[in-house]
Protein backbone atom coordinates (compact mmCIF):
# COMPACT_ATOMS: atom_id res chain seq x y z
CA UNK A 1 0.00 0.00 0.00
CA UNK A 2 1.79 3.25 -0.98
CA UNK A 3 1.56 6.16 1.40
CA UNK A 4 -1.41 8.67 -0.05
CA UNK A 5 -0.68 12.88 -0.15
CA UNK A 6 -3.10 14.63 2.22
CA UNK A 7 -3.83 17.78 1.67
CA UNK A 8 -4.83 19.88 4.64
CA UNK A 9 -6.85 23.19 4.30
CA UNK A 10 -4.58 25.56 5.26
CA UNK A 11 -5.45 29.05 6.85
CA UNK A 12 -4.83 32.32 4.88
CA UNK A 13 -4.87 34.61 8.48
CA UNK A 14 -2.41 32.44 10.43
CA UNK A 15 1.40 30.77 9.71
CA UNK A 16 0.00 27.61 11.05
CA UNK A 17 -2.81 25.66 12.01
CA UNK A 18 -3.77 23.75 15.39
CA UNK A 19 -6.74 21.67 15.87
CA UNK A 20 -7.97 19.18 18.55
CA UNK A 21 -9.00 15.60 17.21
CA UNK A 22 -11.52 13.70 19.13
CA UNK A 23 -13.16 10.40 18.03
CA UNK A 24 -14.47 6.97 19.14
CA UNK A 25 -11.66 5.39 17.36
CA UNK A 26 -9.00 7.20 15.24
CA UNK A 27 -7.64 5.45 11.89
CA UNK A 28 -6.31 8.18 9.67
CA UNK A 29 -5.10 6.02 6.24
CA UNK A 30 -1.24 5.90 5.48
CA UNK A 31 -0.62 9.65 4.27
CA UNK A 32 1.67 12.10 4.37
CA UNK A 33 1.50 15.84 3.40
CA UNK A 34 4.17 18.61 3.59
CA UNK A 35 3.86 20.22 7.22
CA UNK A 36 5.42 19.01 9.87
CA UNK A 37 2.93 17.64 12.54
CA UNK A 38 3.60 17.41 16.28
CA UNK A 39 0.53 15.94 18.64
CA UNK A 40 0.43 15.13 21.95
CA UNK A 41 -1.95 12.69 23.25
CA UNK A 42 -4.23 13.12 25.34
CA UNK A 43 -6.74 10.09 25.69
CA UNK A 44 -6.61 6.72 24.23
CA UNK A 45 -3.92 4.24 22.78
CA UNK A 46 -2.74 2.22 19.62
CA UNK A 47 -0.09 2.05 17.28
CA UNK A 48 1.95 4.85 15.49
CA UNK A 49 3.29 3.60 11.70
CA UNK A 50 5.65 6.29 11.01
CA UNK A 51 8.46 5.63 7.79
CA UNK A 52 9.00 2.02 8.18
CA UNK A 53 8.69 2.09 12.52
CA UNK A 54 5.94 0.44 14.21
CA UNK A 55 5.40 1.66 17.67
CA UNK A 56 2.36 2.10 20.18
CA UNK A 57 1.45 5.28 21.70
CA UNK A 58 -0.96 6.50 24.95
CA UNK A 59 -1.77 9.19 27.22
CA UNK A 60 0.57 11.60 27.47
CA UNK A 61 3.12 10.52 24.43
CA UNK A 62 4.46 13.11 22.32
CA UNK A 63 5.50 12.95 18.81
CA UNK A 64 7.47 15.13 16.00
CA UNK A 65 6.53 14.46 12.60
CA UNK A 66 8.60 15.78 9.74
CA UNK A 67 7.28 16.73 5.86
CA UNK A 68 6.44 13.84 3.85
CA UNK A 69 7.06 11.25 6.17
CA UNK A 70 4.38 8.39 5.64
CA UNK A 71 2.47 7.50 8.84
CA UNK A 72 -0.65 6.23 10.18
CA UNK A 73 -2.39 6.34 13.51
CA UNK A 74 -4.81 4.00 14.74
CA UNK A 75 -6.50 2.98 17.94
CA UNK A 76 -6.44 0.01 19.90
CA UNK A 77 -9.98 -0.53 20.58
CA UNK A 78 -12.94 -0.46 18.66
CA UNK A 79 -15.67 -2.46 20.40
CA UNK A 80 -16.07 0.07 23.76
CA UNK A 81 -18.13 3.38 23.04
CA UNK A 82 -17.00 4.74 26.26
CA UNK A 83 -13.50 4.40 25.05
CA UNK A 84 -11.94 7.30 23.06
CA UNK A 85 -9.03 8.98 21.68
CA UNK A 86 -8.25 12.71 22.13
CA UNK A 87 -5.16 14.50 20.70
CA UNK A 88 -4.07 17.67 20.06
CA UNK A 89 -1.94 18.76 16.97
CA UNK A 90 0.00 21.39 15.22
CA UNK A 91 0.83 21.83 11.52
CA UNK A 92 3.29 23.72 10.32
CA UNK A 93 5.78 24.12 7.56
CA UNK A 94 9.15 24.30 8.71
CA UNK A 95 10.23 27.22 6.73
CA UNK A 96 7.25 28.84 7.23
CA UNK A 97 9.67 31.90 9.63
CA UNK A 98 12.03 31.84 6.09
CA UNK A 99 14.94 30.17 5.70
CA UNK A 100 16.97 32.37 6.68
CA UNK A 101 15.70 32.52 10.45
CA UNK A 102 17.46 29.42 11.19
CA UNK A 103 21.04 30.77 10.26
CA UNK A 104 20.53 33.04 13.19
CA UNK A 105 22.52 31.15 16.39
CA UNK A 106 19.38 31.23 18.16
CA UNK A 107 17.72 29.10 16.02
CA UNK A 108 20.28 26.60 15.54
CA UNK A 109 18.47 23.91 17.91
CA UNK A 110 15.14 24.68 16.48
CA UNK A 111 16.76 23.75 12.92
CA UNK A 112 18.73 21.06 14.00
CA UNK A 113 15.23 19.62 15.91
CA UNK A 114 13.72 19.67 12.84
CA UNK A 115 16.19 18.41 10.58
CA UNK A 116 15.62 15.06 12.97
CA UNK A 117 12.19 15.08 12.77
CA UNK A 118 12.52 14.35 9.26
CA UNK A 119 12.90 10.34 10.67
CA UNK A 120 10.01 10.79 13.40
CA UNK A 121 10.54 11.27 17.06
CA UNK A 122 8.68 10.41 19.95
CA UNK A 123 9.47 12.22 23.22
CA UNK A 124 9.73 10.01 26.33
CA UNK A 125 10.61 12.65 28.49
CA UNK A 126 7.49 13.30 31.58
CA UNK A 127 8.99 16.59 32.59
CA UNK A 128 8.67 17.74 28.66
CA UNK A 129 5.54 16.13 27.63
CA UNK A 130 4.03 18.03 30.86
CA UNK A 131 4.88 21.06 29.71
CA UNK A 132 4.49 20.82 26.02
CA UNK A 133 1.14 19.58 27.18
CA UNK A 134 0.05 22.84 28.68
CA UNK A 135 1.63 24.78 25.99
CA UNK A 136 -0.53 23.23 23.29
CA UNK A 137 -3.38 24.06 25.21
CA UNK A 138 -2.24 27.96 25.47
CA UNK A 139 -1.79 28.25 21.55
CA UNK A 140 -5.32 27.41 20.55
CA UNK A 141 -6.00 31.01 22.67
CA UNK A 142 -3.05 33.04 21.97
CA UNK A 143 -2.93 35.70 19.35
CA UNK A 144 -0.57 37.49 16.58
CA UNK A 145 3.08 36.58 17.46
CA UNK A 146 2.30 34.86 20.65
CA UNK A 147 1.23 31.79 18.32
CA UNK A 148 4.83 31.66 17.20
CA UNK A 149 6.48 32.08 19.99
CA UNK A 150 4.62 28.84 22.09
CA UNK A 151 5.22 26.93 18.96
CA UNK A 152 8.99 27.56 19.22
CA UNK A 153 8.96 26.91 22.81
CA UNK A 154 7.75 23.50 22.36
CA UNK A 155 10.28 22.90 19.94
CA UNK A 156 13.04 24.02 22.04
CA UNK A 157 11.81 21.92 24.82
CA UNK A 158 11.49 18.77 23.26
CA UNK A 159 15.10 19.53 21.30
CA UNK A 160 16.40 19.56 25.25
CA UNK A 161 14.39 17.54 26.34
CA UNK A 162 16.68 14.02 28.11
CA UNK A 163 14.54 11.05 26.00
CA UNK A 164 14.70 11.21 22.24
CA UNK A 165 13.24 8.27 20.51
CA UNK A 166 14.23 7.95 16.42
CA UNK A 167 11.24 6.23 14.92
CA UNK A 168 12.17 5.64 11.00
CA UNK A 169 15.06 4.36 9.52
CA UNK A 170 17.59 6.55 8.33
CA UNK A 171 17.40 4.41 4.92
CA UNK A 172 13.63 4.97 4.86
CA UNK A 173 14.32 8.62 5.13
CA UNK A 174 16.98 8.51 2.69
CA UNK A 175 14.19 7.42 0.00
CA UNK A 176 11.83 10.15 0.46
CA UNK A 177 14.81 12.87 0.86
CA UNK A 178 14.12 15.15 -1.90
CA UNK A 179 17.37 16.81 -1.42
CA UNK A 180 19.76 13.78 -2.89
CA UNK A 181 20.85 14.36 -6.58
CA UNK A 182 18.91 13.56 -9.65
CA UNK A 183 20.17 9.97 -9.63
CA UNK A 184 19.85 8.70 -5.85
CA UNK A 185 16.35 10.20 -6.04
CA UNK A 186 15.64 8.15 -9.03
CA UNK A 187 16.94 4.77 -7.49
CA UNK A 188 14.91 5.49 -4.15
CA UNK A 189 11.67 6.04 -6.15
CA UNK A 190 12.15 3.02 -8.05
CA UNK A 191 12.68 1.01 -4.90
CA UNK A 192 10.02 2.09 -3.38
CA UNK A 193 7.67 1.65 -6.02
CA UNK A 194 9.11 -2.17 -6.47
CA UNK A 195 10.20 -3.34 -3.08
CA UNK A 196 7.45 -5.49 -2.60
CA UNK A 197 8.15 -7.44 -6.78
CA UNK A 198 11.88 -9.23 -7.01
CA UNK A 199 13.90 -6.04 -8.27
CA UNK A 200 16.29 -6.37 -10.98
CA UNK A 201 19.76 -5.06 -9.65
CA UNK A 202 20.88 -5.15 -13.46
CA UNK A 203 17.60 -4.05 -14.53
CA UNK A 204 17.32 -1.14 -11.96
CA UNK A 205 21.52 -0.12 -12.90
CA UNK A 206 20.15 0.66 -16.66
CA UNK A 207 17.49 3.06 -15.62
CA UNK A 208 19.63 5.28 -14.70
CA UNK A 209 22.63 4.09 -17.18
CA UNK A 210 25.47 2.68 -14.81
CA UNK A 211 26.92 -1.12 -15.29
CA UNK A 212 26.16 -3.38 -12.19
CA UNK A 213 29.41 -2.77 -10.82
CA UNK A 214 29.30 0.54 -10.68
CA UNK A 215 25.88 0.60 -9.93
CA UNK A 216 26.77 -1.15 -6.68
CA UNK A 217 29.75 0.68 -5.70
CA UNK A 218 28.08 3.95 -6.20
CA UNK A 219 24.82 3.08 -4.05
CA UNK A 220 27.13 1.68 -1.10
CA UNK A 221 29.28 5.29 -1.54
CA UNK A 222 25.69 7.05 -1.23
CA UNK A 223 23.50 5.25 0.81
CA UNK A 224 26.30 3.80 3.66
CA UNK A 225 25.41 -0.30 3.32
CA UNK A 226 24.79 -2.52 0.27
CA UNK A 227 21.65 -2.45 -2.18
CA UNK A 228 20.48 -5.73 -0.80
CA UNK A 229 20.81 -4.67 2.67
CA UNK A 230 18.85 -1.32 2.18
CA UNK A 231 15.81 -3.24 -0.05
CA UNK A 232 15.77 -5.65 3.12
CA UNK A 233 15.16 -3.13 6.04
CA UNK A 234 12.12 -1.93 3.76
CA UNK A 235 10.79 -4.94 3.17
CA UNK A 236 10.92 -5.75 7.09
CA UNK A 237 9.62 -2.51 7.97
CA UNK A 238 6.67 -2.82 5.57
CA UNK A 239 6.25 -6.71 6.69
CA UNK A 240 6.34 -5.49 10.26
CA UNK A 241 3.14 -2.91 9.47
CA UNK A 242 1.07 -6.20 7.60
CA UNK A 243 1.42 -8.05 10.61
CA UNK A 244 -0.08 -5.38 12.81
CA UNK A 245 -2.99 -5.47 10.92
CA UNK A 246 -4.36 -9.10 11.89
CA UNK A 247 -4.94 -9.88 8.52
CA UNK A 248 -1.63 -11.34 7.53
CA UNK A 249 0.31 -13.89 9.43
CA UNK A 250 4.03 -13.91 8.81
CA UNK A 251 4.12 -16.11 5.72
CA UNK A 252 1.82 -13.71 3.69
CA UNK A 253 3.20 -10.72 5.40
CA UNK A 254 6.96 -12.27 3.89
CA UNK A 255 5.60 -12.86 0.53
CA UNK A 256 3.24 -9.86 0.11
CA UNK A 257 6.61 -7.44 1.31
CA UNK A 258 8.66 -9.40 -1.36
CA UNK A 259 10.43 -12.34 -0.02
CA UNK A 260 10.77 -15.19 -1.95
CA UNK A 261 10.69 -18.28 0.84
CA UNK A 262 9.99 -17.85 4.19
CA UNK A 263 13.70 -18.49 5.72
CA UNK A 264 15.47 -15.85 4.35
CA UNK A 265 12.32 -13.63 5.53
CA UNK A 266 13.19 -15.04 9.21
CA UNK A 267 17.01 -14.77 8.82
CA UNK A 268 16.78 -10.83 7.58
CA UNK A 269 13.64 -10.21 10.01
CA UNK A 270 16.64 -10.92 12.83
CA UNK A 271 19.34 -9.09 11.21
CA UNK A 272 17.01 -5.78 11.21
CA UNK A 273 14.79 -6.46 14.63
CA UNK A 274 16.87 -7.92 16.70
CA UNK A 275 13.60 -10.42 17.35
CA UNK A 276 12.01 -13.22 15.38
CA UNK A 277 8.72 -12.59 13.50
CA UNK A 278 7.14 -14.73 15.81
CA UNK A 279 7.89 -12.22 18.77
CA UNK A 280 6.69 -9.20 17.55
CA UNK A 281 3.67 -10.92 16.27
CA UNK A 282 3.51 -12.07 20.24
CA UNK A 283 4.42 -8.68 20.90
CA UNK A 284 1.87 -6.46 19.07
CA UNK A 285 -1.10 -9.03 20.00
CA UNK A 286 -0.15 -8.18 23.53
CA UNK A 287 -0.46 -4.21 22.83
CA UNK A 288 -3.57 -4.90 21.57
CA UNK A 289 -5.30 -6.21 24.56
Amino acid sequence: MKPILMRHVETTTESFKAWVNVAPYLHNPWHYHPECELTTIEEGKGVLFAGDHVTTYEKNDLILLGPNLPHEYRSSIKSNPDYHSKSMSVHFRSNFPGNDFYRIPEAKIIYEILEQSKRGIKCNDPSAQKKVKEKMSNIFEAKGIERINILFSILETIATSNKQEYLSSQSFIDSIDEGQDEKMNKIYKYIMANFKEQISIDQLASEVHMTKTSFCRFFTKRAKKSFVQYVNEIRIGYACKLLYTETYNISEAAYESGFENISNFNKQFMKVKKKTPSHILAQFANERK
